[in-house]
């Protein structure tokens, strides 16, 4: 590991009463033990074909395990896919993934991708710059290398130099921890005990900063405001405003994407989606589309397989949801067969925010014209309490804007040659869009001109209309359509200190496993890959597989 620096501390009695007494509350699972023994069409059946689903069935068809994934759509890829608007070509969702390509550090999402057979299948595109922040009074380009980046930031702000370092140190040691750590949901019994109990000991940073804010991270490091709010801007990529968002997340996401890199995929998300349904299926896995699963089938209080929207049935001895915990308790399997206690506690975790944004095609080349940014963040505030408030009421004006323009990644894929592709993102709450079709139709138009014209303060051209090909907006409604998330959520839970450990990948019926974006490996699309691994090593471990 890079700059581990693992640090050595004494232990004394209190320290690890303190330590036991932790471990009883920390990482905690449902345990099922024992492979499942009920005959069956498939080892596993995994409910829906997004990254988390597919990853999970890369790995276990990759441990000669029987899998068969359905999925309701015509293609795989959930919201890692792609669409065509005449001569444009639209990633959905992805904008940049942190990890996963050549020459960097070896671990996590580049490992998984070599454990399963994927890794060869797809084209990694590094980025050559991080992000673009800009705020009132600043405007601030970051390389996508720790160097780089450090750089930049002692250039404009010299008295922050023991700050930025400091900084540096706590989110690769912050990940350090965590990659220790990333076996522990596999741990039973007493190796389950000692190993939590020796959290504060042998993971102290992450031990310091599980409770604490992004905000009290930043306070920590720096005095000035202003690399405050630069440093934490991707708290639009994370769901909650810093002063409420976990530590954790800002920490080992910016290790991720700084030590380990900042990518695209050649031919978009798609390609990667392609890949994990091609690996399943040379592995002798299956992979059917247009297969909407509209129940799980219980029998003796586990569950036996699925039925789909055209009445088949297909029994497996494990089943694998990669869809949100409420659709799965509430509609696929039924609230009575959960415990009370985990119905509960999914009722009282706090769901992220949805998105608004526009895609956009342009009769211009934007690099031509000097703008040479993949990723801009316009913020029309540095208080991200603000801009978060002002996006979920829907006055986007006052709100802040992320500005990708995929043209510029290097692939020839989304535009013509002197034509642009870009994409227009901000954060949404389902509940201010209106239910009645008309209100609603006109509200999206009105709010998609809006989102423009903020981000015409970067690029003018955007608002100009002899040059927009197609002008295209979605809503959390069309998120909810689509995904069948609850109101359109796309992070899962909301990360702030109490509720970064989400759910687990296990749930109480003891042959069910979650792979989506709300268990615990967190979200985004590295981490719905770790996800859908997380579920299938679960298996494995009860298969006796290594």
């Amino acid at each position: 590991m890079p700059m581990s620096g693992k640090r050595k501390r004494g232990s004394t009695i209190a320290v690890f009463v303190m330590a036991a007494l932790f471990a009883a509350i920390l990482f905690s699972g449902c345990a099922a033990t024992g492979p499942a023994t009920r005959s069956a069409d498939y080892d596993v059946i995994i409910i829906g074909a997004g990254l988390g689903g597919l990853s999970a069935g890369a790995h276990l068809a990759s441990n000669d395990l029987k899998v068969l994934v359905l999925e309701q759509h015509d293609k795989v890829g959930g919201c890692a896919t792609r669409f065509e608007r005449g001569e444009f070509t639209f990633d959905a969702s992805l904008h940049e993934m942190a990890g996963g390509g050549p020459g960097k550090n070896d671990r996590g999402l580049y490992q998984l991708l070599h454990l399963c057979g994927v890794y060869d299948k797809i084209e990694f595109i590094p980025l050559p710059d991080f992000y673009r922040s800009i705020f009132p009074d600043i405007d601030i380009m970051l390389p996508p290398d720790w160097e780089g980046f450090k750089y930049a930031l002692k250039s404009k702000w010299p008295e922050e130099a023991d700050g930025i370092e400091k900084f540096h140190r706590l989110c690769a040691d912050t990940l350090d921890d965590l990659m220790e750590l990333k076996n522990l949901f596999r741990y039973r019994g007493a190796k389950a005990f000692l190993a939590k109990a020796m959290v504060p000991l042998r993971q102290p940073t992450f031990y310091r900063y599980k409770d604490k804010t992004l905000q009290d991270v930043l306070d920590d490091c720096f005095t000035n405001d202003d690399i405050k709010a630069v440093v934490s801007q991707l708290w639009v990529y994370y769901g909650a405003p810093v002063p409420e968002q976990s530590a954790l997340i800002g920490l080992a996401a910016t290790e991720t994407y700084l030590g380990d890199g900042v990518w695209h995929i050649k031919g978009t998300s798609q390609a990667l989606s392609d890949a994990y349904a091609e690996r399943i299926r040379e592995l002798g896995g299956e992979v059917r589309t247009l297969s909407k699963v509209t129940r799980v089938i219980m029998e003796d209080g586990m569950a036996a397989g699925v039925e789909i929207a055209s009445g088949q049935t297909f029994t497996g001895r494990y089943v694998v949801a990669n869809t949100d915990p409420y659709q799965l308790v509430f509609k696929l399997v039924g609230r009575d067969y959960f415990p009370e206690a985990y119905v509960q506690n999914l009722e009282n975790l706090k769901p992220a925010n949805s998105l608004f944004g526009v895609y956009m095609g342009l009769d211009i080349d934007l690099k031509a014209k000097g703008y040479h940014d993949v990723e801009i963040f316009y913020n029309t505030s540095k208080d991200s309490v603000v801009l978060h408030d002002n996006m979920m009421k829907g006055d986007f004006a006052d709100g802040a804007v992320a500005i990708t323009i995929y043209s510029n990644m290097g692939d020839p894929i989304y535009a013509p040659p002197g034509k642009s592709v870009v994409t227009l993102t901000a954060y949404s709450d389902y509940a201010v869009w209106p239910e009645d079709s008309k209100a609603y139709y006109a509200m999206k138009d009105r709010k998609v001109d809006e989102l423009v014209a903020l981000a015409a303060n970067v690029i003018p051209e955007l608002a100009d209309p002899a040059v927009v090909a197609i002008k295209e907006g979605f809503t959390p409604r069309t998120l909810k359509r689509y995904t069948m998330n609850r109101d359109g959520v796309v992070y899962g839970f909301y990360l702030s200190p109490d509720q970064w450990q989400k759910i687990p990948n296990e749930t109480p019926i003891s042959n069910l496993y979650i792979a989506s974006n709300w268990s615990q490996a967190w979200h985004g699309m590295g981490s719905a890959q770790i996800n859908g691994w997380r579920a299938a090593r679960l298996i494995m471990d009860r298969e006796g597989i290594e």
